[in-house]
């Protein structure tokens, strides 16, 4: 039995109408009511582009199994590593962002509830593969905010008050940064993926109505990212439980369906992207899903255990240097996966 070594290579006022008000609600709930979690779902599914390439179903080929239990972290939402292994937890239901050595050993916290800087309202995701920079959207403030390493306070992207609708952008419910500095945000309200440069501007818009060129580049909701060393993007659109591909520029590369819509199932879609060289792995409840850039093609699947027991069901996934660490309502344990190397 051998277990899998991975690398990443690199790391006048109008009425607005508030597009995830149910999904807050429904993600904090995730772990204590699926069937409320499927009503929520069946709302959002209708939005989903019908622009969906057939599911090539792909072997079993290993099992993430748990190795170590490290440390309990009461309702989480997030999780993300930095190069030096440290873990990043963000939990929604308490507006709460922590720190954690590779040994589970608590190093810093962060909570309160409000719009100034240590508060949040609506924590959906942490980014912290700059290590030194650790972004989080804060999505109900309409604002991704950057924190140093020991959780100090560093500065804030907000834009929804924008002159410039290219530029805007409102209740961020992802956030990914490339090996350059550049961060890529999911912007629920319009729809799409912003662009951002390190110094804040807003570069380009992508996979938005207005910016796609081909109904298939349209994501309607875009819930996780994910940037390659090619600095290729990966989109997760809930709509249609679908994973999108550009490349640097923007350009649409591929779309792949990762299963039966939100309408057709009572399992959430994925929740987490990841890469590992040309590997993307896209994270489920109940296994992960193994595909190649570019292109998406499927090539292989992990099973969870232990993700039949509502204690260990995991909610997030994170990875690098070789280390698998997943979130479930017990907290944060470390696994392993058990199947040939990758090639």
């Amino acid at each position: 039995m051998n277990t899998l070594i991975l690398s990443l290579r690199g790391a006048t006022k109008e009425r607005r109408s508030n597009p995830l008000r149910d999904e807050i609600a429904s993600s904090e709930l995730l772990r204590f009511a699926p069937q409320f979690l499927l009503a929520m779902t069946l709302m959002f599914a209708g939005c989903g582009t019908s622009q969906q390439t057939i599911v090539t179903s792909a072997p079993v080929t290993g099992s993430l199994e748990r190795f170590k239990f490290l440390s309990p972290f009461a309702r989480g939402t997030g999780l993300s590593l930095d190069q030096f292994g440290n873990i990043y937890a963000i939990s929604m239901g308490r507006n709460m962002f922590e720190k954690f050595s590779a040994r589970g050993d608590s190093l810093a916290a962060v909570s309160g509830t409000g719009s100034d800087h240590y508060q949040f309202i609506g924590l959906f995701d942490v980014d912290a593969r700059l290590s030194t920079a650790i972004f989080l959207t804060d999505s109900r403030n309409h604002r991704v905010e950057q924190y140093t390493k020991d959780l100090a306070y560093v500065s804030t992207l907000q834009t929804r008050d924008n002159s410039d609708a290219a530029k805007r952008f409102g209740y961020p419910v992802a956030v990914a940064a490339d090996d350059a500095g550049n961060l890529y945000v999911a912007d629920a309200e319009n729809k799409r993926v912003l662009k951002v440069r390190s110094d804040f501007t807003v570069e380009r818009a992508i996979g938005g109505f207005t910016d796609a060129t081909r109904p298939e580049a349209i994501v309607t909701r875009p819930v996780r990212l994910a940037v390659d060393q090619a600095e290729r993007l990966f989109v997760l659109d809930a709509a249609d439980n679908s994973l999108v591909e550009y490349d640097n520029l923007g350009n649409f590369l591929a779309r792949r369906s990762l299963g039966p819509s939100p309408s057709a199932t009572d399992e959430w879609p994925a929740r987490r992207i990841l890469t590992s060289n040309d590997t993307i792995l896209v994270f489920g409840a109940t296994e992960v899903a193994l595909l190649r850039a570019p292109g998406l093609e499927p090539i292989g699947r992990w099973t969870i255990t232990g993700s039949d027991d509502r204690r260990w069901r995991p909610t997030d996934m994170t990875m690098r240097n070789g280390m698998i660490y997943l979130l479930t309502p017990e907290g944060i344990s470390r696994y392993t996966v058990t199947e040939p190397r990758l090639r």
